[in-house]
Parts: C-alpha cells; sequence; structure tokens
C-alpha cells in the first residue's frame, strides 16, 4: 500500500477569505484559492514521498473544490450527511492535514471563528474547548493516523499549538476584526503549504509524529444558541440535559460524534431563528 495523505480542506481559513460572500462571483474566487491551496499541500506531500492522496471538501455542503481542477493524482470526498463528519476514510492513511481552517467558536482575534455550526456557541471535550482541530485530532487518532500540518488563519495555529505543537504550520492571514484579516498574497502562500507539506510528510515517514490520544470513555459538552435544539438532543439515549441550552454525553468517541453529525446534520433550524 502507497504512503497515503488525508487533506481535510476547509474555505475559512484560506487567504483572501474574510466573510461568508453573498455574491458567485466572489464565490467562486474563494474556491479557486481553496482548490490551489490544496494542491499545493497534495504536490508538497507527493514531493516529500506521498503515493496516494485522499482530499475530504469539509466547508457548507461539501462540494467547494472545483473537481477538474484538483491535482490529478488526488482523490476527492464531496457531499455532506457523513457519519465522521468530514473524517471518513482517514483510516486508509497514513498522515493527515488541516488545509485553509479557522479556530473555534468564541475565540478572539480570529478570523470567522465558529465549531462546525454557528448554533453551536460551545463545545467541550474533555473539559478542553474544541473547534475543528480537536475533532480532527480525536477522529484520526482513534485509527492511529498522526497529524502533520495544519494551515489556516493566525489564531487557529495559536489554537494548534495547544493541541498538535511539533506540527508544520503555516499562518496565511491575521485578523484585524472578525470579518477582516492582513492576508499574505495567495501566491506565498502556496508556496509556503507545499513547502511545509514536503517537509511534513517526510518527517512522517522518519516517524515524528504521533496519532492524538484522548482518554476514553470520552464526556462532551454542547451548548446550543436556542434550548429547542437542547430538548431535541436529550431525546437521543445517553445525552443529558445539563442547562437550559445545554447537553452532555459520556461514552465512546464514536457515539459522541454520532451525536454531533445528527445535530449538524439533521437537525433543522428553528423557526424564527433566520
Amino acid at each position: 500500500m502507497p504512503f497515503t495523505v488525508f487533506i481535510a480542506a476547509d474555505i475559512e481559513g484560506v487567504t483572501g477569505y474574510v466573510s461568508w460572500p453573498d455574491k458567485p462571483p466572489e464565490e467562486y474566487w474563494l474556491r479557486e484559492q481553496m482548490t490551489a491551496e490544496v494542491n499545493a499541500a497534495i504536490e508538497g506531500a507527493l514531493e516529500g514521498g506521498a503515493g496516494a492522496v485522499i482530499v475530504s471538501d469539509i466547508h457548507w455542503n461539501k462540494q467547494n473544490i472545483i473537481p477538474d481542477k484538483l491535482a490529478k493524482k488526488a482523490s476527492l470526498i464531496r457531499g455532506s450527511k457523513r457519519k465522521l463528519m468530514w473524517m471518513d476514510s482517514v483510516e486508509r492513511s497514513n498522515l493527515a492535514f488541516l488545509i485553509g481552517f479557522h479556530t473555534g467558536c468564541g475565540k478572539e482575534n480570529a478570523v470567522l471563528p465558529h465549531t462546525m455550526d454557528t448554533r453551536i456557541t460551545s463545545l467541550k471535550i474533555n473539559g478542553l474547548a474544541a473547534g475543528e482541530a480537536l475533532i480532527s485530532a480525536v477522529t484520526a487518532g482513534c485509527f492511529g493516523v498522526p497529524f502533520g500540518l495544519a494551515t489556516g488563519d493566525r489564531a487557529f495555529i495559536d489554537e494548534i499549538n495547544t493541541i498538535m505543537p511539533d506540527v508544520e504550520k503555516v499562518a496565511v492571514k491575521e485578523a484585524i476584526g472578525n470579518c477582516a484579516a492582513l492576508n499574505i498574497h495567495p501566491e506565498i502562500a502556496l508556496k509556503k503549504i507545499r513547502e511545509s507539506a514536503k517537509i511534513a510528510t517526510q518527517r512522517a515517514m522518519d516517524g515524528d509524529f504521533q496519532p492524538y490520544h484522548c482518554t476514553s470513555p470520552v464526556e462532551i459538552l454542547i451548548e446550543v444558541i436556542w434550548p429547542g435544539y437542547a430538548d431535541a438532543l436529550s431525546l437521543i439515549p445517553g445525552v443529558k440535559r445539563t442547562g437550559g441550552r445545554e447537553v452532555s454525553f459520556a461514552g465512546d468517541w464514536f457515539e459522541a460524534l454520532g451525536i454531533i453529525s445528527l445535530f449538524i446534520n439533521w437537525i433543522g433550524v428553528m423557526p424564527g431563528l433566520l
């Protein structure tokens, strides 16, 4: 089996992305940059010795990467409502990257900080404030897969340093407001990502990275924006109501992840919230 790199790719953490756009032309350029930054990571991984790459599109409807512009040696996971959120097929890999990520909900000095869904106002895993990076690390760790590279805004890199300090990192922008940032040039971002992906792959082959370890059973604490969501979540066996907008669960990580996936993918927006 070839050495395989799994890339989870988001869009809020690419250079130039500072707010959720509502104009198709703007969105298309950002999709192009997302695709280009992923391609840079693919090229670097292949130069570093990888033989295969799996890319997981994780943003919104998970159909953002432009398929015919993706590097030909990579395969692409598209579409939403996945059991492991965005980490399905990580078990087929030897190393994982996070490309274009952002920090978790509630963080200051960050571009568009959120944890999967703006309906979640707080998420903790074993007492730790959890963003999408920690969710990714715990899931990959359950399969024995380490991370080697993380890219995004400066706040995200600071978050990564508290979780996986040894991985290669590229900050492509720095917040000067919730929806504003000082961005590096797109071509410079691609160069840095490609170089870092190559180094990360080479380091992984030398055994430099270790999978993230999370103690079991896992306890998650979820605070949501509306009590009705807590009502719905509390109907799930094993989920306990711990507050007006808060629920908890303790057990196997994949059961916990299933609860998160159920909320994100299948519990709709409450009337009056939009």
